[in-house]
């Protein structure tokens, strides 16, 4: 699998076609994605996809930490700074 660098209404169609193999993962480095609403919407789906422990998001950019804490997403995350 290539590296994510942008989850975002433009790759998430592509992404989601991904999903069996992308949500095998329970770790994700942030420093260097875009990120916006819609790419919030996958990490949703993709947290929920691991019920046994949290999806962890190594070095979420400030921008993405709004977008969760504006949606109220915190408890489905481990977040590393």
């Amino acid at each position: 699998m290539k590296e994510i660098k942008e989850l975002s209404f433009n790759t998430a169609a592509s992404l989601w076609k991904q999903k069996d193999e992308l949500f095998k993962l329970n770790e994700l480095d942030l420093q260097a994605v875009k990120i916006d609403s819609a790419g919030i919407a996958l990490l949703v789906q993709w947290a929920k996809a691991t019920p046994n422990q949290k999806l962890k998001l190594k070095n979420v950019t400030q921008s993405a930490l709004n977008l969760i804490r504006t949606y109220r997403l915190g408890c489905l995350f481990e977040i590393e700074k």
